[in-house]
């Protein structure tokens, strides 16, 4: 008889929307790992633009009304949604034979505990983002074993719900090492994005809204321009800010040397064919994008907020300046476009980071770990 120490486990993975951006990205990575490790692995979730991802290898995908409020301004919490959500999950754990509910967002996580209750399978919570707002609530939505992606976001849980250490573990996202640019590949993003490859490209990507400042970084690029006549800025993501920073541009002078690339599913091959990535963040529980570009073998300017320096070392794989201030962030952009030995050292230690606390395997073995603790969590109360 096989037991669930030797065999592969049976997992749901709960979020409400599989929306474009970093948080998805964690879980669709991570549920793909498992899968490749023999994981059955189920995903319940509203739909969103990144579903189609998860047919490559989800056994399951349940299409579940996950709508955290309602009303005006979406304020009111959608009790019913709520209620339905849990016995929907319930049945789910039932029909799948669960042994583990993993949540990516805090409406996901109060289901999830609700199905639990019915059903005896433990919760995993995975808190992606800092929950500034109702605290409380976050305490009470949080599984047997929590996992953050950064030491700060840790440190806020323990100290604002309570929860002693051994039942948080931070575990950032896993990358694989991407193959290099072929020159056929590099001259495809070069006329596709309107680029001149001869000239120094900075890439940016994230979702455009205020808190990644991308305002910052524009307000950045006169200083640089008049360093680098010919720099080109590529703005990867979309977002409610969108219209704003295009104007912005043309308000500073600085159209021309900007492209707006939209959300693409090929980021990475931006971020490979720039000299180096700038992460303007006000606000960043740990940056997917600092893993991604350092896999690339390239260099990260960003700011000093949050997570990014528990990942981005001075001068080491790459820079820290204080968020909000243009200035230090032109003066830096700049010192490494003065100095692309740098660059390329920089780069090259970002790499060897990924190669040894990024990787796929990794990710998912620490996984693994936590699930397996949450488990001997439920068995010792069973007992």
């Amino acid at each position: 008889m096989t037991t669930l120490s030797t065999r592969p486990l049976r997992v749901l993975h709960v979020r409400p929307r599989l929306g474009v951006g970093g948080a998805t990205e964690y879980l669709i990575r991570l549920a793909e790992s498992q899968a490749e490790a023999g994981y059955f692995v189920a995903i319940a979730s509203g739909g969103g633009e990144w579903s189609r991802r998860v047919a490559a290898f989800a056994h399951h995908y349940d299409q579940t009304p996950l709508t955290p409020y309602i009303g005006p301004g979406k304020r009111a919490p959608n009790l019913p949604a709520l209620l339905a959500a849990g016995l929907k999950l319930a049945h789910i754990i039932r029909v799948g034979r669960i042994d583990i509910v993993n949540t990516h967002h805090r409406f996901a996580a109060l289901a999830a505990k609700l199905a639990s209750r019915l059903t005896n399978v433990p919760v995993v919570t995975t808190l992606q983002e800092v929950p500034w707002k109702n605290r409380r609530l976050t305490r009470f939505a949080l599984g047997v074993q929590a996992i953050t992606m950064s030491a700060m976001m840790k440190r806020f849980v323990m100290e604002t719900c309570g929860v002693p250490s051994d039942r948080v573990t931070v575990i950032p996202i896993g990358i694989n090492i991407p193959s290099s640019l072929s020159d056929e590949r590099r001259r495809h993003l070069l006329e596709d994005l309107g680029l001149d490859g001869s000239a120094p490209i900075i890439a940016s990507v994230g979702r455009l809204v205020a808190r990644k400042g991308h305002i910052y970084l524009l307000r950045a690029l006169p200083a640089v321009v008049r360093a680098h006549p010919t720099l080109q800025a590529v703005l990867v993501g979309d977002g409610e800010e969108r219209a704003s920073l295009e104007q912005a541009a043309r308000d500073l002078g600085v159209a021309r040397h900007v492209t707006f690339a939209g959300a693409r599913s090929d980021a990475v091959d931006i971020m490979a064919l720039a000299d180096f990535t700038v992460l303007p963040s006000l606000e960043e529980e740990f940056g997917i994008v600092i893993t991604e570009s350092f896999a690339c073998a390239k260099p990260v300017v960003a700011t000093n907020v949050g997570g990014i320096p528990e990942h981005v070392r001075p001068m080491e794989n790459g820079i820290l300046v204080p968020p909000g201030d243009s200035r230090a962030l032109a003066e830096q952009i700049i010192l490494l476009l003065d100095h692309p030995t740098l660059v390329q050292q920089l780069g090259q230690q970002g790499r060897r980071a990924v190669e040894q606390h990024y990787t796929r395997q990794r990710f998912f073995e620490r996984t693994e770990a936590v699930y397996h603790a949450a488990l001997q969590r439920r068995s010792e109360v069973v007992r």
